[in-house]
């Protein structure tokens, strides 16, 4: 049993009949996904990577709207069947659903202050108060453990960058954890375009920008 639903019984009882997920807390949530954090870090990169190659194939003026979000969503799907195999699978709406070890994560492109970028429908706004019942599976008796989200932001130049796991509550962001927190090596690309040309999502290289 998740080490979540061992502790802090009593405020659960009442999130529960708040109508509310059990709580997340960040030392619980570290320890119940020791072994799967890193791996999924290593599904974003391997993920991103595999986007780029397919983003790359087509000039940036042939690009519908959405085309780079579409084919990175597709990337971390296939990255994560193969990863962690029916831990991972989609819910209503093709929304990507990740269940482990009493957790739900959902995956979302970041805004700049760290939000799922989101429609503010009544159902997304359900999510970030962590309510019991939502309308997220076609099929759903997970209706006590907490949702967290998988993020990545865009920097200025469209590079997917800062991936990180969320948890929101009261529509307030609790904690996150970054690849730093779990010993991940980020992966250097070599910059293969200028920044005015750059229209692909790929990992900040951390690199420092030479002096003209």
């Amino acid at each position: 049993m998740s080490r979540l639903f061992l502790i802090g019984k009593d405020t659960n009882s009442l999130r529960r009949i708040q109508g509310k997920r059990a709580l997340a807390t960040l030392d619980a949530c570290k320890l119940d996904l020791k072994k799967d954090l890193p791996r999924m870090f290593g599904v974003f990169n391997t993920a991103l990577n595999r986007a780029n190659k397919s983003i790359n194939s087509y000039p940036p003026e042939s690009r519908a709207r959405g085309f780079e979000a579409t084919i990175m969503q597709t990337s971390f799907m296939a990255e994560l069947q193969k990863e962690f195999g029916n831990n991972t699978f989609f819910g209503k709406h093709k929304r990507i659903v990740f269940r482990k070890n009493g957790y739900i994560i959902l995956f979302k492109k970041l805004d700049k202050k760290g939000y799922p970028m989101n429609i503010k429908t009544h159902n997304v706004q359900s999510i970030l108060s962590q309510n019991q019942v939502l309308d997220l599976y076609a099929d759903s008796d997970y209706n006590e453990e907490p949702i967290l989200y998988f993020g990545y932001q865009r920097d200025k130049f469209g590079n997917f960058v800062n991936p990180q796991l969320i948890y929101i509550d009261d529509g307030e962001i609790k904690f996150s954890i970054n690849q730093n927190d779990v010993g991940v090596i980020k992966p250097i690309l070599k910059a293969e375009k200028s920044a005015k040309e750059v229209n692909t999502p790929k990992l900040k290289s951390g690199l420092k920008k030479k002096q003209a």
